[in-house]
């Protein structure tokens, strides 16, 4: 079994900010289907609470804690669930934000440090690898302020919403094209939308 994980802020202050873009793309993936909370995590140490949707090849998991436990702290409820399901590093996905990367640009990959994401950083430091894919999403502009923490926690702009639900369709075909046929169909995915995207296409 696969997991893609989509990391963001629990709560509605938070649910159209730019950290939250990983919650977006799992809830574009998931069409509307209705999230449930895993009953199989509130066991053990009884912090998580995350809200899942079990599909024929993945679970799609929007990792949240009981006590509200934000991006910064993902790596607790990542590490649980691969514990309980008894998983590998390499068979998940984590979908996230990036300042670093301009607004729309998609990033895949395999492995890798967290690049200065405190939400990958957690992820690695919780299972001790940084060896499984993760797919960034660029959430950045020209008009940045030197204060990201406030930044990400913004709306995205008038002119990035227009263009928003554009990024989210690209990024389900990615996750989803990862979830059916692995990293390589992904990768592959992602290059044809970038190669399209430059063209004006």
């Amino acid at each position: 079994m696969k997991f893609i994980f989509g990391i963001g802020n629990p709560g509605a202050k938070y649910e159209a900010t730019r950290h939250n873009i990983g919650y977006m793309v799992l809830n574009a993936i998931s069409k509307g289907s209705k999230w449930v909370v895993d009953d199989r995590l509130m066991s053990g140490t009884g912090l998580t609470k995350s809200f899942v949707i079990k599909r024929p090849d993945s679970i799609l998991v929007q990792p949240q804690l009981r006590y509200q436990i934000f991006v910064n702290n993902s790596g607790d409820v990542v590490a649980e669930i691969i514990n309980k399901y008894k998983t590998e590093p390499k068979d998940i996905l984590v979908v996230c934000d990036d300042v670093n990367l301009a607004f729309g640009k998609l990033r895949l990959r395999e492995s890798g440090s967290a690049g200065g994401h405190h939400g990958l950083e957690s992820i690695i430091q919780s299972l001790g690898s940084d060896d499984f894919p993760r797919l960034r999403i660029g959430v950045g502009n020209d008009k940045m302020p030197k204060d990201l923490t406030s930044f990400v926690l913004e709306e995205f702009t008038a002119e990035e919403k227009k263009d928003l639900n554009k990024v989210l369709e690209k990024a389900v075909l990615v996750c989803e094209a990862w979830e059916k046929e692995g990293f390589g169909s992904a990768q592959g995915c992602l290059s044809r939308y970038q190669s399209a995207k430059e063209k004006g296409e």
